[in-house]
């Protein structure tokens, strides 16, 4: 009897051990899964704490690249206002370079027709220089030839015309015919010399006046253009100087009767 009573206990209290350990384990396994939970929370806010991280640190890249790019975007348009600042003042100087050539050009033309005319009034000046000689040889056979003349009638007054028939003896002292072919001869001379001198003149004078127009153009044209060129200094020409007027050629002297 005793041992079925302790029995019966122990039964009893194996009953109400598992009827606890039946009580104890859904509280344990919710406190674990409320755990687990709260871990998965927490790696959850940890990741997206880290990607906050992140994404600041893209933004602020991000904003410093954009401040980056807006100072070169700036230099750029600096750069871009400079270059168009730069061009244009080449282009300015490629003009003024371009008035300055043709002004140049103008001037050159114009200095060239002027070398050309001084030659031409150098060579004419020459001419003139001849053409005097040739009138004053003339000038001395139509002296010697009145000197021979006067002899004829009047053989006491006469003297010779020229230093150089005074030092002749008078035996070679030209005649009367050939007197005359002399002064034709000279005549001659004298009036080709002038006409040639003529002509070279007025040629002369003709293209110192192409150069006076050329000069002038152009000083119209560097009027308008601001350069450093220096200015041809214009030097007057006379060009006024006339040839010597021909000699008029005096009527032949009449011969007077021989005295007897």
């Amino acid at each position: 009897m005793a041992r079925s009573a302790t029995f019966a206990g122990v039964c009893l209290l194996g009953l109400a051990a598992s009827a606890l350990a039946e009580t104890a384990e859904p509280d344990n396994a919710k406190a674990l899964l409320e755990k687990v939970k709260q871990r998965d929370l927490d790696r959850q806010i940890t990741a997206r704490k880290t990607d906050l991280g992140r994404l600041a640190e893209d933004l602020a890249k991000g904003r410093k690249e954009a401040e980056n790019m807006q100072a070169n975007v700036e230099a750029t348009s600096a750069l871009q206002k400079e270059s168009a600042t730069h061009l244009s003042q080449l282009l300015s100087q490629r003009k003024r370079l371009e008035q300055v050539s043709q002004l140049t050009t103008l001037r050159i033309e114009a200095e060239r027709l002027k070398a050309e005319g001084l030659q031409l009034l150098a060579d004419a000046q020459g001419k003139a220089l001849l053409a005097m000689t040739k009138r004053a040889e003339e000038t001395d056979a139509r002296a010697a030839l009145g000197a021979a003349e006067l002899k004829l009638v009047a053989p006491a007054e006469a003297a010779p015309a020229t230093e150089t028939a005074a030092k002749e003896p008078a035996a070679k002292r030209p005649s009367l015919p050939e007197l005359r072919k002399k002064l034709l001869l000279t005549e001659n001379a004298a009036a080709n010399a002038e006409k040639t001198a003529r002509d070279a003149m007025r040629s002369a004078s003709s293209k110192l006046e192409l150069a006076d127009i050329a000069g002038a153009k152009a000083k119209r044209k560097g009027s308008g253009v601001d350069s450093d060129l220096p200015e041809i200094a214009e030097k007057p020409l006379n060009l006024d100087e006339k040839l010597p007027e021909p000699v008029t050629k005096p009527a032949p002297a009449k011969k007077a009767a021989p005295r007897r």
